[in-house]
């Protein structure tokens, strides 16, 4: 009898165990899957141009993109600018840009309530949709990945009440089309990011930056309130802000938009059907650049089915990264007309539109003001039954101001008949 009670006691133990690590898995599971209103952005003004910024002084060997400068010490000669300026030291502009840094930290502590609290402030192994997150000592464990999951107008803010630790070889992976400039890291007293780690978005911290030499890439800004900063691996090297794919008849058109490059070589485009990823092409990028760039490429004479692709950024010096991936099925004939929303939108300073038609057709893309004033037209022409995008940049009308405009599609089936008819407007945003 003894011994029967035993053995119910040790198999009541084991449920209670297992019990017990689901229990202490739901937080994380949760946290993961839960969607939470867009924040607003944090307002950072004079101090949003700025790559790096510090009041005890900015130390080490490295590019950084954007403005550079101290309000309290001085930059070292190591700190190189890339496609922004080495403010004096000291000097009205840098004491102006920590002013609103002050602001911005102030912003994120007190007017962000957080919809989430990080579990054991472990980072790793999480994926983070929009919303605002909390905890004490944030870690991301060496060779961890922390996920985060948006389009491009998702707004993230992470905040560590006290230090944040970006441990060697681990990563922050931005997926769906999120982009590192709405990430925002409020971080309470240090921030250190050690080598071979891949970093994403806006550091905010009220003490000190630290980061090692040999990071894999660092896409951000490094700003630092009360403390110095250490630099010794290059900061934001390229910024995509956008990576649409299209059907068009039996090819795919790609289409991406970068608003900085640093030592970009180009991008290798990958395409894999089954499992394994292979190359299909190559287009130069513009080396060093802080004005946007539009790209594409088109991959033709596909067989039907479902494709994936992807876009691996090399360096001059050969190192490289990979891009968020999308996918595209060719050859099943559109069954509709249709006019999509514009991606990304707002958009600055490119977007693309897309649409589709399902039979030949007549067809018109325009673009008006909220006047009803044509600004420029996209497509004028007889178009084949299929799927398209068109880019649209503000660059190309270079007068363009920021506000609301109107897109709108007219499509008639070449023979005239009604039941080949469309029009369709949406709106987009240009914000400068």
């Amino acid at each position: 009898m003894k011994i029967i009670t035993t053995t119910l006691l040790r198999r009541w133990m084991r449920s209670l165990e297992s019990m017990l690590v689901v229990a202490l898995m739901v937080p994380a599971v949760a946290l993961s899957l839960t969607l939470f209103s867009n924040p607003s952005p944090v307002p950072l003004l004079t101090a949003g141009t700025y790559g790096a910024l510090s009041y005890g002084g900015m130390t080490g060997t490295a590019n950084v993109n954007g403005d550079v400068g101290s309000s309290n010490s001085n930059v070292g000669a190591g700190i190189n600018p890339i496609g922004g300026v080495k403010w004096p030291d000291g000097g009205s502009h840098n004491l102006a840009a920590q002013t609103d840094l002050g602001l911005a930290l102030t912003e994120a502590l007190n007017n962000r309530p957080s919809d989430a609290t990080i579990s054991a402030d472990a980072l790793g192994g999480l994926v983070l949709h929009r919303g605002v997150y909390s905890g004490g000592a944030l870690d991301l464990a060496g060779g961890a990945t922390l996920e985060l999951n948006g389009s491009a107008s998702d707004v993230f803010i992470i905040k560590a009440a006290s230090s944040l630790t970006i441990n060697i070889g681990s990563t922050i992976s931005l997926t769906g089309g999120a982009v590192w400039s709405n990430v925002f890291w409020y971080v309470g007293s240090s921030a250190t990011i050690f080598s071979g780690s891949t970093f994403s978005g806006i550091l905010l911290a009220v003490q000190s930056i630290t980061l090692n030499g040999g990071a894999a890439q660092v896409t951000g800004r490094l700003l630092a309130n009360t403390g110095a900063v250490g630099i010794s691996s290059t900061v934001l090297p390229v910024e995509i802000t956008a990576f649409t794919a299209t059907a068009n008849r039996m090819n795919t058109e790609l289409h991406w938009s970068t608003s900085t490059e640093v030592n970009n070589n180009g991008f290798a485009i990958e395409r894999r059907q089954a499992a394994t990823w292979d190359k299909v092409g190559f287009v130069s990028g513009a080396g060093t650049s802080n004005s946007p760039r539009d790209y594409s490429y088109t991959d033709n004479n596909l067989s039907p089915g479902r494709y994936t692709y992807r876009l691996k950024q090399v360096d001059n010096n050969g190192a490289f990264s990979y891009h968020s991936t999308i996918e595209v099925e060719i050859g099943s004939a559109p069954q509709a007309f249709e006019l999509s929303q514009n991606y990304p939108n707002p958009f600055n300073p490119s977007t693309v539109i897309s649409y589709q038609l399902p039979v030949n057709s007549k067809v018109t893309l325009k673009v008006y003001d909220v006047l009803g004033n044509e600004v420029t037209t996209l497509v004028n022409g007889e178009m084949a039954a299929g799927s398209y995008t068109v880019p649209f940049s503000a660059i190309s009308g270079s007068t363009l101001a920021s506000g609301m405009y109107i897109y709108r599609l007219e499509a008639h089936q070449n023979d005239g008949g009604q039941a080949g008819s469309f029009v369709s407007t949406k709106k987009l945003v240009l914000m400068k």
